[in-house]
């Protein structure tokens, strides 16, 4: 992933740290020990405390590694290690579609029974709350309050349902937001109000066009 002119990144430093401390994505793993690995010293000097302080050890190193790499290498990295393990699934709000895949496969709820073949449609509401969920489309900033701007892109037959994200502005980076409605690309974990049909996402990253 290259950075381009007239882009803006936001990377949600607390869930990307998650990422790194969960330990599911070696791939992540290995990047940051390479960059900080003296922070290790601190569990073999304190060994009777040692899960505690591999837990403040395993945060001094992706803080570490947040400071001393670029954002973009990072977007790039969470990515790649996500992908690799079919974690992601790709929704396309301007075609109407997601795209099969095994991602897809894993995200969807549980039906009785099972599922006998790859899955070749689905909707958002029938995702895994705990999915990670791509989506591109054309958002516009909705609100802006405080320290937080909340983006949302409409979806659906009608456009009358809308897929929001709202982002830490400080975090915003490499550039400023366009006015109106622009291309973007959200990828987090997505919640489903039954009662709107509204999608919201909980944002790891989001690259703004």
């Amino acid at each position: 992933m290259k950075q381009k002119p007239g882009f803006c990144f936001y990377l949600d430093e607390r869930n990307a740290m998650d990422l790194y401390l969960q330990g599911d994505y070696p791939y992540l793993q290995r990047s940051v020990e390479r960059t900080t690995r003296r922070n290790l010293v601190l569990e073999l000097l304190f060994r009777p405390l040692r899960g505690g302080v591999r837990r403040v050890a395993g945060e001094e190193q992706v803080t570490k590694y947040f400071e001393e790499t670029r954002s973009i290498t990072v977007i790039g990295r969470i990515v790649r290690a996500l992908d690799k393990e079919n974690d992601i699934v790709y929704v396309n709000l301007l075609t109407r579609t997601i795209a099969p895949n095994a991602g897809l496969d894993r995200a969807l709820k549980p039906l009785p029974g099972g599922r006998s073949k790859r899955v070749d449609m689905a909707r958002l509401r029938d995702l895994e709350p705990a999915a990670f969920v791509s989506v591109e489309g054309r958002f516009a900033v909705r609100d802006e309050s405080g320290e937080m701007t909340t983006f949302s892109a409409p979806y659906g037959d009608s456009g009358d349902r809308v897929v929001s994200v709202t982002c830490v502005t400080d975090q915003l980076r490499d550039g400023k937001v366009p006015d109106g409605a622009f291309r973007a690309r959200c990828l987090g974990k997505i919640s489903w109000d039954p009662g709107t049909g509204d999608v919201k996402i909980s944002p790891v990253l989001a690259i703004f066009q």
